[in-house]
């Protein structure tokens, strides 16, 4: 019985930290759709504002979405999109804080985004499966490895 906990355990971790990221991709589509807000705005002359400006805004953050929901659904098997993740926060973290020294946007701006992305980040990386991919894959389908039998 504790072996089984100790297999769902990052399986559900992981299933969390995945539907977050999907949560916050859809915050950022959705805020991009109607920025006229504290969240995020845009000023006459293309100048971003509110506590969300640092978000990088676009229609890819929909498709992210979608694929951190399809991934949550079975993450050891999904475990690719994983990097994804690692690299979506990554990407984020530094053009956060290019966009914070350039002057683009307030420092007040990208804080957030950049806090967040460092925690998912971090629960990426400490969560990650260990062991071969097969080998998560043969154990969230319930199979016994081949050289286990």
């Amino acid at each position: 019985m504790a072996n089984l906990q100790e297999k769902l355990v990052p399986t559900q971790s992981l299933r969390l930290i995945f539907l977050l990221m999907a949560a916050w991709d859809l915050l950022g589509g959705i805020v991009q759709l109607v920025f006229h807000s504290f969240l995020f705005k845009l000023d006459g002359d293309a100048q971003a504002s509110g506590i969300l400006a640092g978000r990088a805004f676009g229609g890819a953050l929909f498709v992210t979405a979608a694929l951190y929901v399809i991934a949550a659904q079975n993450p050891t098997r999904h475990r690719f999109i994983l990097w994804l993740g690692v690299v979506e926060q990554l990407t984020a973290i530094c053009a956060g804080v290019f966009h914070g020294a350039r002057g683009d946007i307030g420092w007040g701006g990208v804080v957030l985004p950049i806090a967040a992305a460092m925690a998912f980040l971090i629960l990426l990386l400490l969560n990650y499966p260990r062991g071969l991919p097969e080998e998560a894959v043969a154990e969230s389908e319930g199979e016994v490895p081949p050289d286990q039998e």
